[in-house]
């Protein structure tokens, strides 16, 4: 009998302490949740019914400012997205066999991991929710990617997925995302989301656009279920950056653009140029794939009519100092982050009005991107939301418009919405905007004297890159642009009169360059930050 007693205790004991089955789902589920990344203050709510049975997902972003609609049958065999334009709904036609590039081909995107490598790491309360949860982590290139799901302890309904990065060596973080299901239900869609709107029956096709640009974030979103012994430097970094490819065609392409990209940051970083290069997330992107996803369309500043009018010229030369810097004063905002919008021309305008604001008001007062997103696309000059604009169009714009807004009354979505401008509620109205020659000189006594400066530039793949240090390429043009950034100051590098930088304000977050700044060589125009130089003046309301 005792030994029946202590065999009983024992099996209990083992029962108790046996780790919960992981959450297993099918390949076909609606689910409703918010999408966050805190560093960019972003919160998006998203509905997605995915059906890989038959090749079909339907992703419903800000309830519908953004729709993409994937169709890959034998009726369709087409993928659609709907944004919204000013105030009315527009929607582009990607026939698979044409635009997409043919390893990309049919892939759909799910948005609940595969935990078949996890582990099980114990019980936590999420939302008030008991949760199991299980974790995943990976070490390549001195940083640390960290993965948990949790999930209902008795249902096993998706709660929370977390995700974030830490370099083991800094302790710095350079990425975190969070996805809080609310609703999820297994082996069931709403078929009617899978139905082509009315909209889509006459497409646009006079609007530049850059297809699934929010969809883009959860591709390389969850880690791949790891292949034990595979030992190469790109399986590791597919293992680091959670990267799923959907053939052996796209591996072996992307395998390729991974090692041209890192022999290209080895050597530049073992011939001691000024600059470091690091590897990251875009490392198995062409240059061609990021640039169609985070910059703007090549404006060509020697056949710019425009930038010969409203040319400011200064009433009599100064003596400038050696060194200069806005923030010091407070007249620049934090460094913000555009996501996957293609809005880098809103953050340099906005960055160039509250300098202004600064100069007259004497405080910092942050003006709403989202605000010149949206509202632009009726303008005299027309902009085209995530897809580009040109600064000088929008502050044309904005005097048309009537006003902006704060960032605290109409906050940054990272997609085009409906354009909600209120005049009520307007925190400045622009007065008139300047040109700058493309002289040095007149572009330090302007930015000295008027305030931060809305400037472009040529992005060249090393920029992609750039870490910190005084950056210099001599492959990047004087005169094709294509980003747009804030001009804060200048200076000679690190007192070294030989030197001499521009110090720009980028809109990639603080995860990239010198916490969000880059130090540019201000040397012969390199990459054409003299070449387009504008800002503009408020009323004094």
């Amino acid at each position: 009998m005792k030994q029946l007693i202590l065999f009983a205790l024992i099996f209990a004991s083992l029962v108790l302490s046996a780790d919960p089955p992981k959450p297993t789902y099918s390949n076909k589920y609606h689910t409703e949740f918010i999408f966050s990344l805190p560093y960019a203050g972003l919160n998006e709510p998203y509905v997605v019914d995915f059906d890989e049975t038959k090749s079909r997902e339907n992703i419903n972003i800000y309830n519908g400012l953004v729709r993409n609609l994937y169709l890959y049958d034998a009726t369709n065999d087409a993928r659609y997205e709907i944004i919204i334009t000013q105030d009315k709904q527009s929607c582009f036609k990607n026939p698979v066999d044409h635009l997409t590039p043919p390893k990309e081909a049919k892939s759909l995107t799910p948005v609940i991991p595969d935990l078949t490598d996890w582990t099980y790491t114990g019980a936590k309360v999420r939302r008030g929710i008991q949760c199991n949860y299980w974790s995943y982590q990976d070490t390549q290139y001195n940083t640390t990617s960290y993965y948990e799901f949790y999930a209902e302890v008795n249902s096993n309904q998706p709660v929370q997925y977390w995700m974030t990065g830490v370099d083991v060596v800094f302790g710095s973080h350079y990425d975190e995302y969070i996805l809080d299901y609310y609703v999820f239900q297994d082996k069931t869609v709403d078929e009617s989301a899978f139905v082509v709107p009315d909209v889509c029956k006459k497409p646009e096709t006079e609007i530049p656009h850059v297809f699934g640009r929010n969809v883009v974030q959860f591709k390389n979103l969850f880690p791949k279920s790891t292949n034990k012994k595979a030992n190469s430097r790109f399986d590791r970094f597919m293992s680091q950056f959670g990267k799923k490819y959907d053939s052996r065609e796209e591996y072996l392409s992307r395998k390729n653009i991974f090692e041209n990209n890192m022999k290209k940051i080895e050597e530049h970083n073992s011939q001691n140029k000024g600059y470091s290069m690091k590897m990251n997330k875009y490392a198995d992107l062409s240059f061609d794939e990021f640039r169609s996803l985070y910059l703007l369309p090549t404006i060509d500043a020697e056949k710019h009519e425009q930038l010969s009018q409203n040319l400011w010229e200064p009433e009599t030369l100064y003596s400038l100092p050696e060194t200069f810097d806005w923030r010091k004063y407070g007249a620049v905002s934090p460094i913000k982050d555009q996501a996957t919008c293609g809005s880098c021309y809103a953050f340099s305008v906005i960055g160039a009005l509250e300098g202004q604001h600064f100069l007259s008001h004497g405080k910092l007062l942050e003006f709403s991107e989202q605000n010149v997103i949206d509202c632009m696309w009726n303008a005299p000059h027309k902009s085209w939301g995530c897809d580009g604009s040109e600064q000088w169009k929008v502050f044309d714009g904005l005097m048309n418009l009537g006003g902006i807004m704060s960032e605290e009354d109409y906050p940054y979505l990272g997609v085009t919405g409906y354009c909600g401008f209120d005049k009520t509620k307007k925190a400045a109205t622009i007065h008139s905007y300047y040109n700058v020659s493309n002289d040095e000189q007149i572009v330090m006594q302007a930015l000295y004297q008027m305030g931060p400066l809305a400037v472009s530039y040529d992005v060249v793949s090393s920029n992609v890159y750039y870490s910190g240090g005084y950056y210099e390429d001599d492959t990047c043009s004087k005169t094709s642009l294509n980003h747009a950034v804030l001009m804060v100051g200048w200076g000679n590098y690190q007192g070294d009169p030989t030197k001499p930088y521009w110090l720009i304000k980028n809109s990639w977050s603080t995860h990239w360059g010198d916490e969000g700044y880059m130090y540019i060589s201000r040397k012969n125009n390199d990459c054409g930050f003299t070449s387009q130089v504008t800002y503009p003046i408020l009323n004094r309301d």
